[in-house]
């Protein structure tokens, strides 16, 4: 097996948890004080939808989000608003595992990236919330870049940019279609699941 001497994070759902079910089961309570996830459901699925959603990944503010949206579901304005002025709290808190494993990589001398698909605006705030998202070698954000994964596009942005070398460099994340695009580009892959078997991962390669 080849040497790994970089490793190139997602952030979401394996760094940082992200879920915006987290913010609308506030929203959404039934009398007896509990979340009405049917309804948290319908308002995922037939308003702030993911297909949605991904255009903010792709480069469009929050403002220009909402300004899409709003018009269409008037009545629910301010539950589109909610999407994006709570955004964190869709996110309940770091990954610790794996943020301890990175820091002890970086300590270690393995280089270590970031690749996230997340809107630049809300990428700012959650970077000035979570100070570890700050100590990247460096990280692609599909909003700044205006393209988002699985394209392998943005994947080669990261080998020029980055100065990476597929076949040494470890990728780790939750999609199993972003995991596929990047194999097929030569990375060694992990597909995200739980921090344990990522981790073991890692040790496997010598990294931790």
């Amino acid at each position: 097996m080849t040497a790994i001497d970089a490793v190139l994070f997602d952030v979401g759902n394996v760094l940082i948890e992200w879920d915006p079910r987290h913010l609308y089961r506030t929203i959404f309570v039934q009398d007896d004080g509990f979340a009405d996830e049917d309804r948290v459901t319908w308002f995922l699925t037939e308003i702030c939808t993911m297909d949605w959603h991904v255009q903010h990944d792709l480069g469009r503010s929050p403002e220009e989000q909402i300004a899409t949206l709003a018009p269409r579901h008037p009545e629910h304005e301010d539950l589109i608003r909610a999407f994006y002025e709570r955004f964190q709290e869709m996110i309940p808190g770091a990954i610790e595992p794996m943020v301890a494993a990175k820091q002890h990589m970086k300590a270690t001398g393995t280089r270590v990236y970031g690749l996230t698909n997340f809107g630049v605006e809300t990428f700012d705030d959650t970077r000035r919330r979570f100070d570890f998202l700050n100590d990247f070698e460096d990280v692609v954000v599909s909003g700044a870049e205006r393209m988002k994964k699985p394209d392998p596009a943005i994947f080669k942005l990261c080998i020029d940019r980055f100065n990476i070398a597929p076949e040494r460099t470890l990728f780790i994340d939750d999609s199993v279609a972003n995991i596929d695009s990047a194999r097929t580009l030569g990375f060694e892959t992990h597909l995200f699941d739980s921090p344990d078997t990522c981790l073991k991962k890692c040790r496997m390669l010598g990294l931790i």
